[in-house]
């Protein structure tokens, strides 16, 4: 037993990062105030969307296509991240309440030790998922954000002549072909990258976390309602009590994050569809970038979808567990109140895109297949300027 307690994480372990990155974007978690470092980060972000956005109607052209959709994934995710963020913010009391009440069971989970061998081997793999992901996009970021500085030298060595590159097409009001503009330039566009990350990366982390806490809770409602028999029918009332209160936090997850889901959903075809037409018919150099920025864009739509399914799933097994307990020795009594909870488990809970579709694997198949439909489109209208045609492999 004490060697399973040591062995699975804490609930504050899987917390600990998330909390980090609250308190850098400067909403400290299980605080009700909003710090100032929030108000100015979010204005630098805003300010490079609107430099973002004043280049892309400045180049609005089918001829400059594919520089515009080498803008489009950067400039869509810091739109996205700021979305999500202020759609979790405007939640905030309800994602304190929430996590108090699943680390409250989740206490009451490692306390036993055949609960906690039924989760543990999930846990673990939570915990290295959150790892990962982390490091993926840091990863992302890091290359995005210096690869310039890469360019400007590898430019000078070839023509002795310093251009002054910058990590994202921007239009700026003031010129920065010289090292004091540029360097302003230079750094609020690579903070505002690390920025975009740490708010789209905690709000990822964050509903990971609480999803899969929740999934744990109905797994150990089936396991304990398959078991049942005639001996053990004492058990069913405090089984209703606890399938109604996840029933309940699922629905508080589902406040929560149905914003976020749409926001995914929406942006994650466009992202998708910019970042493959770039991989096949942009410039050698940019690959490194763009398969990195897509596994990272992948992978989150994929998580999403995951944890939606196995919403789905878990809440389903336990209409299915109710029936394969012994319910057939019970009395009368018994067997009604194992038919309300079956009756209850009849509806699946699941996650939603703002009750537009359900998130699950089908989200993620369709996703995939708009985006393919954005694809074929944006190869039939593309028409490269003739100088530039040696340049992208077509």
């Amino acid at each position: 037993m004490a060697q399973a307690k040591t062995e699975i994480p804490s609930f504050e372990e899987y917390l600990k990062q998330i909390k980090i990155n609250m308190w850098l974007s400067g909403i400290p978690y299980d605080d009700p105030k909003t710090h100032f470092r929030f108000y100015f980060s979010l204005l630098a972000i805003i300010t490079m969307i609107a430099a973002e956005l004043s280049f892309f109607v400045a180049k609005y052209s089918t001829v400059n296509l594919l520089e515009l959709t080498q803008l489009a994934p950067c400039f869509c995710m810091g739109v996205l991240s700021v979305l999500k963020l202020l759609a979790v913010l405007a939640k905030k009391e309800k994602v304190f309440e929430l996590t108090k009440k699943l680390d409250q069971l989740y206490t009451i989970t490692i306390a036993n030790q055949t609960k906690t061998q039924l989760i543990q081997k999930k846990m673990i793999i939570l915990k290295s998922l959150l790892k990962y992901f982390f490091i993926l996009n840091a990863a992302l970021i890091s290359v995005y954000n210096f690869i310039t500085l890469f360019f400007i030298a590898f430019t000078y060595i070839r023509t002795k002549e310093i251009v002054f590159y910058l990590p994202y097409a921007v239009i700026l009001p003031f010129s920065t072909d010289r090292w004091g503009t540029w360097l302003i330039a230079y750094v609020h566009s690579i903070s505002c990258g690390f920025i975009c990350v740490l708010y789209y990366t905690t709000v990822d982390a964050l509903y990971c976390v609480l999803t899969c806490h929740i999934c744990n809770n109905f797994e150990i409602i089936s396991n304990e309602l398959q078991y049942l028999d005639e001996d053990s029918v004492d058990q069913i009332d405090d089984l209703l009590k606890s399938h109604q209160y996840v029933v309940q936090l699922t629905n508080y997850l589902e406040d929560i994050f149905n914003l976020p889901n749409l926001f995914n959903v929406l942006v994650g075809s466009v992202v998708i569809c910019a970042l493959g037409f770039n991989l096949t018919m942009g410039a050698r150099s940019q690959l490194p970038g763009c398969a990195l920025f897509l596994s990272s864009v992948l992978l989150q739509i994929l998580i999403m979808s995951v944890f939606g399914e196995n919403i789905i799933r878990e809440s389903r097994r336990v209409g299915e567990a109710a029936f394969l307990c012994e319910w057939y020795n019970m009395d009368e009594k018994s067997k009604k109140k194992l038919l309300i909870l079956m009756t209850r488990s009849h509806k699946q809970q699941q996650l939603t895109a703002f009750k537009f579709s359900v998130i699950s694997y089908a989200s993620f198949t369709k996703i995939i297949s708009t985006s393919w439909s954005y694809f074929t489109i944006l190869k039939t209208v593309y028409k490269p300027p003739e100088a530039a045609q040696t340049g992208y492999a077509i």
